[in-house]
């Protein structure tokens, strides 16, 4: 364990040392915790998930692999916490504990970079857009129209960035609303469409594990049960972005670290380069420990619950219009689930208008996502290379308002880009989400043994004793983030192969 003495306001952690505060801050209501950092991933998670890959399988099997769809959703609960643990105790993202293993600039580039490229694919504001052409049609053919609504829909998030007082604040308010208005869709469809006999097909699916072993490959393919797998809840590094919207909305020691403004109504910011320790008084270590058991609380109801139910929801809608309707779903493989699903609420009204009110909320859902994403992508990347690298403070003035921007600005170039390369060439927009989904995926896997090697043997080797035992894990966190890896690991697996042509 580390040792503090009375004249020293630094110890090392790793590869860089951690400051001291004399006072952290008081947790605030838990209330006021429910719009915030939970919001922002579950506005993030409820995408592609949810609205396509959850209903494919049902579309082609019914609700028989809900229980999967738990079990990694339970898993990515525990696993997200884990990496925003150090965040509410020191106010820095997981990045940066990973700085602390390898360095700071090695951190900032190899994780910049896989990011980067991991969500550069744009599906999200692809699908969207396709959603808009199905509604709206558009210029040109379906390929041309499904950029140019996508491209427009990149716009929007860019002007988002450029608009903003305090960029996060603004994603919170929009996925909120994004929240409420997919919720009331799927319960006033499910209220018309849904039967006992299907609620109990799928509360059978989510507590009875089953494997239709003659429908998977055949049906559902390897790739699109493991993208399925990532993408029930956030999915790969997205889930580390929480631990920065944790720091950036204050919490915990995050108050003292500063946080990433808009570009044009913000004003010039620096933020902190490393974060900071409380003093090891028994009433900062009680501050922190109640902020850890409230921020857990707020993740569990608002990430994990809203997250499976919502899923459940899609998963139950497509099953209906099966069962109940008698309206043909097996053969889907693609975002043309989006518009199968507008057809059975269609159906279920009898009036086409509620189709169109049905894409209307699902490219308002995937815009929702893609602007998260975005400010992810954006925000990881600048901050990371704003504490690591002081080239990139000197570029930008020290002013994290105008790196962020910067970022942003390229992502969407880029990604607006890699949509009409691939949508003009003919590749299905599925393919736009089935990669990051298994690319990231990985991620998950490869972020496990880090993130304890870090909590274990950097920080409980390094810490005053007190600190460690007030923020350490309990025992079990451990042993279910070692399943977690073996088991995204198995789907992994499978689906890597699968497309590799492995499988035979």
């Amino acid at each position: 364990m580390g040792v503090m003495n009375e004249t020293s306001k630094t110890i090392m952690v790793g590869k860089l040392p951690v400051g001291f505060k004399p006072e952290a801050p008081p947790p605030p209501p838990l209330k006021s915790l429910i719009i915030g950092p939970a919001i922002i991933t579950l506005g993030l998670a409820i995408g592609s998930g949810e609205l396509i890959f959850w209903p494919i399988t049902s579309a082609n099997i019914g609700p028989v692999l809900l229980w999967a769809a738990l079990i990694s959703l339970i898993f990515q609960t525990v696993w997200t916490l884990e990496m925003a643990r150090w965040t509410v105790w020191t106010g820095e993202h997981w990045v940066l504990q990973m700085a602390r293993l390898h360095g700071l600039v090695s951190a900032a580039v190899l994780w910049g970079l896989f990011t980067f490229f991991a969500w550069g694919f744009g599906g999200w504001a692809a699908a969207g857009g396709r959603s808009l052409y199905v509604l709206i049609g558009g210029p040109g053919e379906e390929s041309f129209a499904t950029v140019f609504w996508a491209i427009i829909l990149f716009l929007i998030v860019w002007t988002v960035a450029l608009l903003a007082g305090i960029v996060r604040e603004w994603v919170e308010y929009i996925l909120t609303f994004k929240m409420l208005i997919i919720w009331i869709m799927l319960l006033v469809s499910l209220a018309v469409v849904s039967s006992v006999d299907v609620w109990a097909d799928v509360i059978k699916g989510t507590f009875i594990p089953s494997w239709p072993s003659d429908a998977i490959p055949e049906k559902v393919s390897y790739f699109t049960l493991a993208s399925a797998i990532a993408f029930i809840g956030a999915g790969g590094t997205t889930n580390m972005w929480y631990s920065f919207w944790v720091r950036d909305a204050g919490y915990g020691m995050g108050v003292y670290i500063g946080r990433i403004p808009g570009y044009l109504r913000g004003r010039p910011t620096q933020l902190e380069i490393v974060g900071y320790l409380p003093e090891p008084t028994q009433e900062n270590l009680s501050r922190l420990s109640e902020w850890w058991s409230r921020v857990r609380s707020v993740f569990w109801l608002i990430f994990f619950l809203l997250n499976f139910l919502t899923a459940v929801f899609f998963v139950t809608l497509v099953y209906s219009g099966k069962k109940n309707l008698g309206i043909e779903t097996e053969g889907v493989g693609g975002v043309e689930v989006i518009e199968l699903q507008a057809n059975i609420v269609a159906e279920a009204f009898g009036s086409t208008i509620i189709s169109g009110i049905f894409l209307i909320v699902a490219a308002v859902l995937l815009f929702g996502t893609q602007l998260s994403l975005t400010e992810g992508v954006a925000r990881q990347i600048a901050d990371s290379a704003y504490v690591a690298i002081e080239g990139f403070r000197r570029i930008f003035r020290n002013d994290i308002r105008t790196a962020y921007f910067a970022v942003i600005t390229l992502f969407v170039i880029w990604s607006s880009l890699w949509i009409s390369l691939i949508n003009l060439a003919g590749i299905r927009p599925v393919l736009l989400l089935q990669l990051p989904a298994n690319i990231n995926l990985l991620f998950q896997i490869i972020s496990i043994p880090l993130t304890l090697y870090f909590i274990y043997f950097v920080a409980g080797k390094s810490l005053p004793k007190e600190i460690w035992n007030a923020m350490k894990p309990h025992p079990i966190v451990p042993l279910l983030l070692v399943l977690a890896m073996l088991y995204w690991g198995f789907f992994a697996t499978l689906g890597w192969m699968e497309r590799f042509g492995l499988l035979g």
